[in-house]
């Protein structure tokens, strides 16, 4: 079977399967093979290790192999080209492994760590303050007052590794309008940076012209409101000669747009959008993305939307209760609905649907409609053939996270994985997904879901179960393990030699708003902007949002990302939730398997995620094993940024694959055959998923690349992410954050 790697700009993973259970596999050596570096192989260091293994030591896979089909290279550099060899591993558990006898490592496809995708340039940063790398760097007593005089200096390696190079995204048409006289019209929210991107929207001020939106908050002492919080980063703007329009918005209404349009000899060229604000916390301690769309027609829609904001604050003269009037509702609903009926086409099937904000009729009240843009999203969801993935800050309630989840409960073997801000918007995913008539726990809460965990079992997250009665009640209000709160290890449940780390820096952790449809498809969806993707942004707030579909290299891109983030807090979380199996050292035989796989044909909703990753197809009612030791949650990684990740077979062989014979015990055998009907039932609903074969002609295309040829359709799997059972892994886990600083 192959192995798939896909990335963007700052991560590679890699994803594999086999055609069954390999006897005697205690888990894969990850070798790393850098191209630009005369094919060099380094064995990925490990995470966890045996229980006899010392935990002082710096072991690589080949001694502590993964656990689990898909992995993280936190070591590739940016710029670099790399290629993967999976080897299944074998031996006593502590003791020298080797390469399992008659089985072929599998090699993958070439990978480069890139942001360009073209038409787009997609940047992603590393802002995540809950890791034992940054807990580390500030003396293993992280804290806000500790953090924050490394954020506020452009200089300091703290600040550089956790931006990453987000800010070199958020910048770039800056640069290009200085170096080449162009024009800059700009709506912000937030504005507080002022030794780093306040002096580069300073600098050459005549080019810009700025929408600058008011910040509120609170007055720690008095508990008043402050209107206007970055009230001296405004001054300082216009001080600079910068010409700055003040949007000032009342209570309960943001002016959340990030954006900026490029004109270039008098014709808009390129727009920036992107869920970063212009702060240092947009930068370093939040979970951001800034995306460039090279589109006259795009940047034009986007320059019609700046030009609507100044006139609804022309109109209203200084009175920010006729801001947001009926005028600029009206032209963003029509936007959104001529965007939705004819998108605009970038060519190969590419198109970017750009949508505004507000467009609804008023503010939002009780009862009330779906918004055009998030029914848009809402109907994309629904037609999920293989995936939706997700990340948001707090979205609030009927938004994206309803959606999904009841997505879920429709298509039982779908792969959905998210993580948010908001604990409490999380129950809304769970509330969706249980109440809305099906769940992933069988009558006997054998598999996944509330019920299993309200029994301490845990299994493969996201598996498909017999749904219970619509309307059935959750045994308690708890998050969803397949849609995460942001969290971190604490001083309670850290273990052996890990520390506590810093949760949060102010009060967003995820402050990106993405939706991933079907990624590896040629009908893939990217869903980004300032949009917090819910009913009450497109009611109240200044927003934007696009929808780009069929550009599978930027879908690559964004689904990396999500579940990147995704593993990093669903570890975290199930940590809290299950200390007595996370935080635990690797099984020392061959039965970890069974939590993806029992036999030939029954696997994890994600390794059929990755079956579709490759090409290869799967029974949409294949369930899973059921109950096993430790639970999987999901994450892969990144593929080709121009063109979609292809998988390829070990040493470019065409060997046949060579299946191991396959230990199922009667206890299995007596799972799989109640799983099999409720496969029977959920194949019925679903048609297999498959990846059109021209799906490599047609991005590489895009890229201006030739065609990569002899894609395989095989037989791999989704992949369930297991958060990794580890040891006291202090120094090795913080080395493999620390490399990028995560």
């Amino acid at each position: 079977m192959p192995a798939i790697a896909f990335s963007n700009n700052d991560i590679a993973i890699v994803a594999w399967t086999f055609d069954g259970h390999l006897d005697g596999c205690l888990g894969f050596a990850i070798h790393q093979i850098d191209i630009d570096a005369d094919n060099k192989e380094t064995v990925l260091p490990a995470l966890a290790r045996f229980a006899n293994q010392d935990n002082n030591l710096k072991l690589t896979t080949e001694q502590a192999p993964v656990q689990k089909f898909w992995w993280k290279d936190l070591f590739a550099k940016r710029g670099g080209t790399y290629q993967y060899r999976i080897v299944p591993m074998g031996g006593s558990p502590g003791a020298t492994l080797t390469p399992l006898a008659g089985v072929q490592p599998l090699l993958s496809n070439k990978v480069t760590l890139t942001p360009k995708r073209p038409p787009f340039n997609a940047y992603f940063n590393r802002g995540i303050t809950a890791t034992q790398a940054l807990s580390h760097e500030l003396n293993d007593k992280p804290s806000v007052p500790a953090l924050e005089p490394h954020i506020l200096n452009p200089t300091d390696p703290i600040r550089i590794n956790l931006m990453g190079q987000l800010q070199e995204g958020v910048t770039s048409l800056l640069d290009r309008a200085d170096k080449g006289g162009g024009m800059i019209h700009a709506a912000l929210y937030e504005l507080n940076d002022p030794d780093g991107l306040e002096k580069r929207l300073q600098a050459n001020p005549r080019s810009r012209t700025v929408i600058l939106g008011n910040e509120q908050s609170v007055d720690p002492q008095t508990k008043e409101t402050i209107e206007d919080a970055d009230s001296k980063n405004r001054a300082a703007l216009k001080a600079a000669g910068v010409s700055v329009i003040d949007r000032i918005l009342g209570k309960g209404d943001i002016p959340h747009n990030k954006f900026m349009v490029l004109t270039e000899n008098d014709a808009p060229t390129a727009v920036l959008t992107g869920s970063t604000n212009w702060t240092s916390t947009g930068l370093c301690t939040q979970t951001n993305n800034a995306l460039v769309i090279e589109s006259a027609d795009v940047a034009k829609r986007y320059l019609d939307y700046w030009n609507a904001l100044k006139a609804d604050i022309d109109a209203a003269d200084g009175d920010e209760n006729k801001l947001q009037s009926k005028t600029l509702r009206d032209f963003a609903h029509a936007n959104n609905a001529n965007s939705i009926n004819k998108p605009i086409s970038l060519g190969d099937g590419v198109t970017v649907e750009v949508m505004f904000s507000p467009n609804t009729p008023g503010k939002l009240t009780k009862n009330p409609d779906a918004p055009n843009d998030m029914q848009r999203i809402f109907d994309l969801i629904d037609g999920a053939k293989q995936a939706v993935l997700f990340l948001a800050f707090d979205p609030g309630n009927n938004s994206i996270l309803d959606a999904a989840g009841k997505a879920l409960a429709k298509h039982p073997d779908l792969f959905v994985r998210g993580a948010l801000t908001s604990p409490v918007r999380a129950l809304n995913f769970s509330a969706a997904l249980h109440q809305g008539g099906a769940t992933e726990s069988d009558a006997d809460g054998d598999v996944g879901g509330p019920a299993s965990q309200a029994d301490g079992g845990v299994t493969v997250v996201g598996e498909p179960g017999q749904p219970k009665k619509k309307g059935a009640k959750l045994p308690s209000a708890q998050p969803d393990s397949r849609a995460v709160p942001a969290g971190a290890v604490t001083k309670d449940d850290a273990f052996g030699k890990w520390e506590t780390e810093l949760a949060k820096f102010g009060f967003a952790i995820i402050h990106n708003k993405i939706v991933v449809v079907d990624p590896f498809s040629d009908n893939c969806t990217v869903v980004t902007g300032s949009h917090n993707l819910g009913f009450r942004a497109s009611h109240n707030n200044d927003e934007n949002m696009v929808i780009i579909r069929g550009h599978r290299g930027l879908a690559e891109a964004y689904a990396c990302h999500v579940l990147d983030l995704y593993d990093h807090y669903a570890w975290r979380f199930l940590l809290k939730q299950h200390p007595d199996i996370f935080g635990k050292p690797l099984e020392p035989d061959d039965k970890w398997q069974e939590r993806y796989i029992t036999g030939t044909e029954l696997k994890s909703p994600e390794l059929r995620f990755w079956l579709a990753a490759s090409g290869g197809t799967a029974k949409p009612g294949a369930a899973s094993p059921r109950k096993t030791a430790a639970a999987a949650t999901a994450a892969p990684d990144a593929a080709k940024p121009e063109q979609p990740a292809t998988a390829v077979a070990a040493d470019n062989t065409t060997a046949k694959k060579k299946t191991a014979k396959k230990t199922v015990k009667k206890t299995v055998k007596k799972a799989v055959k109640t799983v099999k009907k409720t496969a029977k039932k959920a194949a019925k609903n679903k048609p297999a998923a498959k990846v059109p074969a021209k799906a490599g002609k047609k991005r590489a295309k895009q890229a201006g690349k030739p065609a990569a040829t002899g894609r395989k359709t095989v037989k791999t799997g989704k992949a369930a992410k297991t958060p990794r059972k580890t040891g006291a892994k202090k120094k090795t886990a913080a080395k493999k954050r620390g490399a990028k600083k995560r």
